[in-house]
């Protein structure tokens, strides 16, 4: 076999572990013999489909396994502290404060961000959480849809919401958020609900997550200082 093959089947089974190395971080099932074994066998593996990762049937079947809840739970103090938990948070956190200043509800370009950041379900928040983590995704969801329903409660008691136009559905959610904690049922119920959409909405993210990356996976540093190593030796197969 020539100089060029070998390293083509060289580089594709790189690849493959460099994918199984990224789902094992994320707490999913290994990637199987059998894709890596598609990566090393298809012809002509070194064009252009393997320079954007495994493949498109290869990376969706890659990014299913199952959930490590309790590997997840045991991890969550470190993914608090993590920018997957934060930059979700400071996003809740100014919607909420520029929600409550003086006639502020009253504007358009407010009244959306309340409506995309903190209204149920608050997948966007969900799924931005979900998509900077490698593992967890669906817990971050599940508190992401408790905060922000949370922060509508403050909103809807703090802000002024005379100025909005009868019909609002801004308003008349924020309304009905707030009617809702003199009824512990009703209250227990939207607690149910917003939990449960933002645990879909972060699983969803973590899985596209991993698809992504299973698409086009990126060298580890080990693996780029040895690439490079390699390269300064000017090491080539023979």
């Amino acid at each position: 076999m020539s100089s060029r093959h070998a390293n083509e089947r060289a580089e594709a089974r790189r690849r493959g572990r460099i994918a199984a190395r990224e789902r094992e971080a994320a707490g999913d099932q290994p990637v199987t013999s059998e894709l890596v074994t598609e990566l090393v066998t298809t012809p002509n593996a070194s064009q252009p489909r393997a320079e954007t990762g495994i493949g498109f049937r290869a990376a969706f079947r890659g990014s299913f396994g199952r959930i490590p809840f309790k590997d997840d739970l045991r991890a969550l103090p470190a993914i608090l502290r993590t920018r997957a938990f934060f930059v979700p948070l400071i996003a809740t956190v100014a919607t909420i404060v520029l929600s409550v200043q003086p006639d502020t509800i009253n504007s358009n370009l407010v009244q959306l961000a309340v409506q995309t950041v903190l209204l149920p379900p608050a997948f966007v928040v969900a799924f931005m959480g979900g998509m900077l983590t490698r593992r967890g995704s669906w817990m971050l969801g599940g508190i992401f849809g408790v905060l922000t329903y949370f922060g509508s409660l403050v909103v809807g008691s703090a802000a002024d919401l005379s100025g909005l136009p009868e019909g609002n559905p801004v308003g008349a959610f924020l309304n009905n958020n707030v009617a809702n904690l003199s009824n512990l049922g009703a209250l227990a119920g939207d607690l149910y609900g917003v939990a449960v959409s933002g645990i879909f909405a972060g699983a969803f993210a973590g899985w596209y997550g991993r698809f992504l990356r299973a698409m086009s996976p990126r060298p580890s540093g080990r693996d780029q200082r040895r690439e490079g190593s390699s390269r300064g030796k000017g090491g080539g197969r023979r």
